[in-house]
């Protein structure tokens, strides 16, 4: 019964380091051992997580009958993740391409193919009575999902990423919806609690998360007007921010679903995505409980 349920985006992405931005034009450059490609994606990053957290999950998603899909079955069955519920449903895998700079600021490129050509997608052989908590991406396959789940009385958590207005027609089904609400300060900086207000005031969600990068994170619980910012660290230093966010949106669940509390959830979560970030690429840099607690 303490089963998550993850469905979302898996692709193939690619890093370029580059020295800052904006990037000056040259027609070629040779960053040596700066171009890595490894399989990600906030579906694949989340399971990764939770996975080698140690929670049990089950990963729902998309791929293509492509080199690139075949590539992200192989990167599944050797992180012991189960690949029976990934869909080869799509004309080509997503892929994406992140530049980073030497500060581990980043610019992300991602060509999602033909994924959003979908609202649903095949649920016949999950029972979803063995899962606690779902982990619903802001992928437009995941509409019909967050219906279904939301009958059954689950608990929902996603993240909406960069927000700027509570008028969001693309992520207005997944603010309704979800119990546990995470999103980025990148449009809303120097208002984030005004904002966070807001969004309690009309959806209600249970928990709201808002990632502030280097400041760190803040937590907001509605039913009690309570803020709570808990300080960004980097005990490891930092290489790459990318998937800083599926990082702490993932350690969070993980130790909510435990029953710990929501507070100490956050000062976890802080601290592992603190630590993910002294690595390269999305869905590396994951620790488990007990190298987290060390």
């Amino acid at each position: 019964m303490n089963k998550i349920l993850v469905s979302g985006l898996l692709n193939i992405e690619t890093s370029v380091r580059v020295d800052s931005f904006p990037i000056e034009y040259n027609p070629i450059e040779y960053p040596f051992f700066g171009v890595e490609s490894v399989v990600s994606g906030v579906g694949y990053n989340i399971a990764k997580a939770l996975n080698t957290l140690g929670s049990e999950i089950t990963l729902l998603s998309k791929i293509g009958d492509d080199l690139n899909g075949r590539m992200v079955l192989e990167e599944l069955k050797r992180n012991n993740i189960d690949t029976t519920h990934i869909q080869v449903s799509q004309k080509k895998t997503a892929e994406s391409v992140v530049l980073v700079d030497k500060n581990g600021r980043r610019k992300i490129y991602c060509d999602l193919k033909d994924l959003q050509d979908s609202s649903s997608i095949e649920i016949k052989n999950i029972n979803l009575d063995d899962y606690s908590l779902c982990a619903l991406t802001n992928i437009n396959f995941n509409r019909e999902l967050l219906r279904v789940v939301k009958e059954k009385g689950i608990k929902i958590a996603t993240d909406v990423h960069v927000l700027s207005s509570l008028e969001d027609t693309y992520n207005e089904d997944f603010l309704r919806n979800a119990d546990i609400l995470f999103l980025s300060n990148e449009a809303i900086k120097g208002r984030e609690e005004d904002f966070l207000r807001s969004i309690y005031q009309k959806y209600h969600n249970q928990i709201i998360i808002c990632g502030c990068g280097e400041i760190g994170a803040l937590l907001y619980l509605g039913d009690k007007d309570e803020m709570r910012l808990e300080k960004a660290v980097a005990p490891k230093g930092i290489i790459s921010t990318i998937g800083a966010g599926d990082a702490l949106f993932s350690c969070f669940i993980h130790f909510y679903n435990k029953g710990v509390d929501v507070k100490e959830c956050l000062q976890k979560a802080v601290l592992f995505a603190g630590i993910k970030i002294s690595e390269n690429g999305g869905s590396n840099g994951f620790v488990n409980e007990k190298e987290l607690y060390k």
